[in-house]
């Protein structure tokens, strides 16, 4: 009697509940069984294989685990998932957990049993047969399937291009592709029309205005003339435009172009808007003044030909 009373004494200490989230189960579900304890802080608490001493129920998974200290005690929950494949009353059975208090003597608390009941669907003879659970609908992956399509696409279409092309080789007629070639004066004049959309100076861009309009005419003499004058000095591009034999309306106003480029870029030069509207004119000036006929006459007849 005195050992029973000190047990009780101690198990009053320790607290253990164990319970599942419903009573009933349909064969087959998950049972969410949870043990709830609570003892003093300085107790080593030994929580045993769980899955080992129910053998009535199928393990499943452990589920979550919490434990935080509540003043002077230690709150813990623990889940643990099972399952059933047959129908019966079920009574999960108690266990105990062992302890010890400051290194002393093993000691066991006990965890409660729990009632719980597994049953079957009713099955009605006059429907069809269903599955026990409505199967679960997955979303659509619209990304997965875009790529795949992508996927397909690509494959499609170079197996349509390795057909054509082995079409040709096995006729031995190789067509081929005319090679457009862009005169340079053209590519300059599209890019200067495209700068002068921009409207940099009008939004108060002067700097990189004067270094877009320069870099398409030193990016155009380098292509016209063939020398690398994207490197060199305003002084090195008009000694060697002077070799090329530009002539003289030419060099004079190329000269003042980049002077005036010159002047905003590295001596923070601020012109006037007359001016900023005088650089386009002169890049204008500069390309149309060097176009090659022949380059006109071979692109007009290119579009011709388209």
């Amino acid at each position: 009697m005195l050992f029973a009373i000190l047990q009780n004494i101690s198990a009053q200490e320790i607290q253990i509940f164990a319970t599942t989230d419903t009573t009933e189960y349909i064969v087959g579900d998950y049972i969410d069984y949870t043990i709830e304890m609570k003892y003093p802080k300085g107790y080593n608490v030994v929580v045993p294989m769980v899955k080992d001493s129910i053998d009535n129920l199928i393990f499943v998974k452990n589920g979550e685990f919490i434990k935080r200290e509540e003043g002077a005690e230690v709150y813990e929950l623990r889940h643990f998932i099972f399952s059933k494949y047959d129908s019966s009353g079920v009574t999960i059975p108690s266990f105990y957990i062992p302890y010890t208090v400051d290194g002393g003597e093993p000691q066991f608390a006990f965890v409660n049993p729990v009632d719980i009941v597994v049953r079957t669907i009713e099955v009605n003879q006059e429907v069809e047969i269903q599955d026990v659970k409505e199967p679960k609908r997955v979303p659509l992956d619209w990304l997965l399937i875009s790529i795949i399509a992508l996927i397909v696409l690509a494959l499609l279409a170079a197996a349509f291009f390795g057909y054509k092309y082995y079409q040709k080789k096995k006729s031995g007629k190789v067509i081929e592709e005319p090679v457009v070639v862009i005169p340079s004066y053209e590519k300059a004049l599209v890019k200067l029309n495209a700068l002068e959309e921009k409207k940099l100076w009008q939004e108060g861009l002067t700097k990189q205005y004067h270094s877009e309009v320069t870099g398409i005419i030193r990016d155009y003499f380098e292509d016209r003339f063939d020398f690398n004058s994207l490197e060199m000095t305003t002084k090195e591009t008009i000694e060697n435009l002077k070799v090329k034999d530009v002539n003289e309306k030419v060099i004079v106003t190329t000269e003042e172009f980049l002077a005036n480029a010159d002047m905003v870029k590295f001596a923070k030069f601020e012109p006037m808007p007359s001016v900023n509207e005088a650089m386009m004119k002169e890049a204008y000036l500069i390309v149309n003044e060097t176009k090659i006929e022949s380059e006109i006459d071979s692109s007009e007849e290119a579009v011709n030909a388209g």
